[in-house]
C-alpha cells in the first residue's frame, strides 16, 4: 500500500455515483485515514466524501442540451482547479463523465497529481485511436469494466486494469442482505424513466402512453416505477394523472423493484445491464431533442464501432434485447412486448442469453470486484 492521504473523486452521473460510494466505501475500508473530495451525490456524501457539487441533475446527453450548463462548469472548474493547487489532494479518481473528467485530469496531470481513470471514456465504443491515445497521456491508471473496453486499451498501454464488472458483485451484496428476497410477480412490469432531464421530457411520456396501451390489452398487467431520487418527481406524478389506473412509485429502490418484474421498460444505460444481471428481460428506449439528433445521428453513423446501442447486446455480441432508438411509437413498442410476455420461450431464451451476459462480465467467476480495485489504487 502507498501513503495515499486524500482523493478527489468526480462524476456528473447517476449511475457514476452509484459506482463512486462503493469505491469510496472499498477504500475507506482498506486506508481508514483516507480523506475524501468528492463531485457526485448522495451516494458519495454517504460513503463519506466530503460533497463540493452535486451534477448530477445537470447530467445530459446531446449538444444543444449541454449548453444552458456551461457557466456552471466552469465556475466548478475553477474551483476544484484552485483545490488540486493547495496540495490537499494526493490522487484524482475521474469516474465516467468524459467531457468534464478530462478537462480536470488535464489540469491534475499538469501539476503533478496522479490520475486514476475508473469506467473511462467509452472510446471502445465509439471513440477514435486518437482518443484512446489522449485517455492514455492523461492517465497514470485505466480500471476498465468490460472485457471488451480492457483488451481495447491494451495496444495502447500498459497501465490499464479489468477485474470484472462491479455490479455483479453489488448485486450480490444485495440479494445477501436481504432477509427476504424479492419475488417475482407475474405480469409485473417495472419502468426505469431515467435520471436526466431530457429523458424524463422525451422517453417518459411515451413510456406513459405504452402502459395504457397494455393495461388495454391485458388489465392484469401491473406497473412499478422506480426513480434514483426525488428530482422530477412532480413531473412524473404529473404524467401519471393522465392514466386510469395506479402506479406505485418507489426512490431509490432499483434492485428490489426489477427482481419482482416478469418484464422491464428502461432508457438505455448502466440500468439495462443491471436488469441483465438479474436476469429481467426488458427494452431499451432512448429519445433526443429534434435539434440534437441530426448532429448525434452522424456521429453516431462515423464513430460508433458497434452494431447495438446498448451494453447487454454490445457484451453478448448479438441482440439479446430489443432496443428503441428516437422514431419509435407507444403502439408499436406495446404491442412487441404484449407479444414477448404471452410467448413463455421467447423470454426464457432472453433469459438464457442474460444469463451468458452476466458471466462475460465476470472474471474467473468472482464478485469482490470492487475491493479489489480499491486494492489496485491504493497499491
Amino acid at each position: 500500500m502507498n501513503s495515499l492521504k486524500s482523493v478527489l473523486i468526480i462524476t456528473g452521473e447517476v449511475s457514476g455515483d452509484v459506482h463512486g460510494g462503493y469505491l469510496l466505501k472499498a477504500l475507506k475500508k482498506e486506508n481508514q485515514k483516507l480523506n475524501m473530495f468528492a463531485v457526485g451525490s448522495t451516494h458519495l456524501q454517504e460513503a463519506g466524501a466530503t460533497l463540493l457539487a452535486d451534477l448530477t441533475r445537470r447530467s445530459t446527453i446531446g449538444f444543444i442540451e449541454t449548453l444552458k450548463h456551461i457557466p456552471a462548469l466552469l465556475f466548478l472548474k475553477n474551483k476544484l482547479s484552485r483545490l488540486l493547487s493547495s496540495g490537499a489532494v494526493d490522487t484524482l479518481i475521474c469516474i465516467d463523465y468524459q467531457g468534464f473528467n478530462m478537462i480536470m485530469a488535464d489540469i491534475a496531470k499538469k501539476k503533478g497529481i496522479r490520475v486514476v481513470y475508473y469506467i473511462p471514456p467509452q472510446e471502445w465504443v465509439w471513440g477514435s485511436s486518437k482518443g484512446m491515445q489522449k485517455v492514455v497521456n492523461l492517465t497514470d491508471q485505466i480500471i476498465t469494466i468490460f472485457r471488451q473496453e480492457y483488451e481495447h486499451y491494451l495496444p495502447y498501454t500498459d497501465k490499464v486494469e479489468f477485474y470484472g464488472h462491479p455490479l455483479v458483485g453489488m448485486i450480490e451484496d444485495f440479494l445477501q442482505s436481504q432477509v427476504i428476497l424479492p419475488t417475482l410477480i407475474p405480469k409485473r412490469i417495472s419502468v426505469f424513466p431515467g435520471s436526466r432531464e431530457q429523458e424524463i421530457r422525451y422517453v417518459f411520456p411515451v413510456m406513459v402512453e405504452t402502459m395504457q396501451r397494455l393495461h388495454k390489452m391485458d388489465p392484469t398487467i401491473t406497473f412499478e416505477i422506480n426513480l434514483p431520487n426525488t428530482h422530477y418527481i412532480k413531473q412524473i406524478e404529473q404524467r401519471l394523472t393522465r392514466l386510469p389506473f395506479q402506479v406505485p412509485i418507489q426512490i431509490g429502490k432499483t434492485y428490489q423493484v426489477l427482481a419482482q418484474s416478469e418484464f422491464a421498460l428502461l432508457t438505455s444505460g448502466t440500468i439495462c445491464l443491471e436488469a441483465a444481471i438479474l436476469g429481467v428481460p426488458h427494452v431499451s428506449l432512448y429519445k433526443f431533442s429534434r435539434l440534437s439528433y441530426p448532429i448525434i445521428k452522424r456521429v453516431l453513423d462515423k464513430k460508433f464501432k458497434y452494431d447495438w446501442f446498448t451494453l447487454p447486446n454490445i457484451v453478448a455480441g448479438k441482440e439479446v434485447i430489443r432496443e428503441f432508438l428516437q422514431d419509435f411509437t407507444a403502439k408499436e413498442l406495446s404491442l412487441y412486448i404484449h407479444d414477448l410476455m404471452t410467448n413463455p420461450d421467447a423470454l426464457a431464451t432472453i433469459r438464457q442469453d442474460l444469463v451468458a451476459v452476466k458471466r462475460q462480465l465476470q472474471v474467473d467467476g468472482r464478485i469482490d470486484v470492487i475491493q479489489q480495485i480499491a486494492k489496485a489504487i491504493l497499491k
